[in-house]
């Protein structure tokens, strides 16, 4: 569109001086609108009927001008597809932020990366991305699947810890059986035990009926159970004595159940150190934690933000209130320059409210406004128990599969994985993550294996 040309559509000619006259330089009200073109249009919501915006905004950028002070009346332009609305009598200094607005934005729809749709309507769960770390789980989950033992899942909020639990359901011989989520945090804990295990009539006031537990709804298939850090130790004994019998006793009841459960976790706190604290039972935390998976946080897998995107457009764009074909490259590169502290699920948020605020069949950087690009401090436990947490598991799984060399193994996993990360950073700019590291670019390129 050519931005400096402005289409006024009003049966009213003073707005026709009045917009002329505030104006900036260089910008004119030219003719009529041309089919199959784009342009920008000011449109006067007091001469002529609302309706036509939405056919207008398909293809046009649409400005209602308005008298009126009235909410409805902004709120129905809106609806109708109306990039802004500004009220009479025309301010130059409006006028002219506007239009450099929509300078700015015009130069950013001339780059735009177009969303491919999938080929069924239907967008299943899957896990996204082609990094490296997420690859890793993807395989690990996958061995994990096979072999019918306990899985702890472990990382930061929102890094799709319930996704790769719900994807070794589906991938063990337990698939087509119940997979049944509990969130051990969301339950208050006076209620957790009967939510797990059930209750007879009368066990409690209110108990005016019996009732199964999710483990009994599980039966056969899986449960997840989800902030297990957050469990009551008071209930930990009995979960405990339930993983090694698979048998429990419904509140206020002497008949001993049995079932068949597959039996995952998953959390955001370090149990070990609350094992230490006296916060959660170590018999406990050895009998969850048979196997591990850490699911990395968004800002370690940057390479997966752009298959994410595209997902999660997919899966929104009916909400829309027009067709979304793509985004803007600025829009992309402000996502990939954000710190996500959130993880994929803010991603993911961010995404459909950009969606719902979309002006145009492009994703924006205007709708990023509430994203700041800084990246933002993380309040972290000391970097010894990090990093303690993240290589012990894989140490565990080492000695018992029996591998040789260990040291040397772990020693060039650690240093692959920092040097990914730090070229990550630094764009994968060399000079500056071996000057970051404080190394040479031969043992940068040496100990990343490239």
């Amino acid at each position: 569109m050519k931005i400096t040309d402005i289409i006024l559509q009003t049966s009213d000619d003073t707005l026709v001086k009045e917009l002329s006259d505030v104006l900036p330089e260089g910008y004119r009200i030219s003719g009529k609108l041309t089919a199959g073109s784009s342009a920008v249009i000011f449109y006067d919501l007091d001469s002529m009927k609302a309706g036509p915006i939405r056919q207008l905004s398909d293809h046009n950028i649409v400005i209602a001008v308005t008298k009126q002070e009235r909410t409805d009346t902004v709120m129905e332009a809106v609806a109708l597809g109306a990039y802004e609305t500004i009220q009479r009598p025309l301010r130059a200094e409006i006028v002219a932020r506007l239009v450099q607005e929509l300078y700015d934005f015009s130069e950013e729809l001339k780059k735009v990366h177009i969303i491919d749709v999938p080929p069924s309507s239907a967008v299943t769960s899957v896990i996204v991305g082609h990094s490296r770390a997420v690859m890793d789980v993807c395989k690990k989950l996958a061995r994990l699947s096979q072999v019918d033992v306990p899985v702890l899942i472990t990382g930061e909020t929102g890094t799709g810890k319930e996704l790769i639990a719900e994807s070794i359901a589906q991938l063990s011989s337990r698939f087509g059986n119940p997979f049944v989520v509990v969130n051990c945090a969301a339950i208050p804990e006076n209620l957790l035990e009967s939510e797990l295990f059930g209750f007879e009539k009368g066990s409690f006031t209110g108990a005016t009926a019996s009732k199964e537990g999710i483990v009994k709804i599980a039966d056969e298939g899986c449960v997840l159970l989800d902030e297990v850090g957050e469990m009551p130790l008071s209930l930990q004994a009995k979960l405990l004595r339930f993983l090694q019998t698979q048998t429990f006793y419904p509140l206020g009841s002497t008949r001993e159940v049995r079932v068949n459960v597959r039996v995952l976790s998953a959390t955001n706190r370090d149990l070990a150190s609350m094992v230490q604290e006296g916060k959660f039972r170590e018999d406990l935390f050895h009998r969850l934690s048979v196997t591990t998976i850490n699911a990395p946080p968004l800002n370690e897998r940057k390479k997966d933000i752009v298959p994410l995107v595209n997902f999660f457009i997919n899966r929104y764009r009916q909400t829309a209130p027009r067709e979304i074909r793509g985004v803007t490259e600025a829009f992309m590169k402000k996502l990939i320059a954000y710190d996500w502290p959130g993880n994929i699920r803010e991603l993911e948020n961010t995404i459909r409210s950009a969606i719902a605020l979309s002006r145009t069949h492009y994703l924006t950087t205007h709708e990023l406004k509430g994203l700041h690009g800084g990246r933002v401090k993380r309040k972290v436990a000391g970097f010894s128990e990090h990093l303690s947490s993240a290589i012990v598991p894989g140490l565990r799984d080492a000695i018992e599969r029996g591998d040789e060399n260990i040291y040397e193994a772990i020693l060039s996993e650690v240093d692959r994985s920092i040097i990914e990360y730090v070229l990550s950073y630094t764009k994968e700019n060399k000079s500056e993550a071996a000057r970051i590291l404080g190394i040479n670019r031969i043992t940068l390129r040496k100990k990343g294996g490239f």
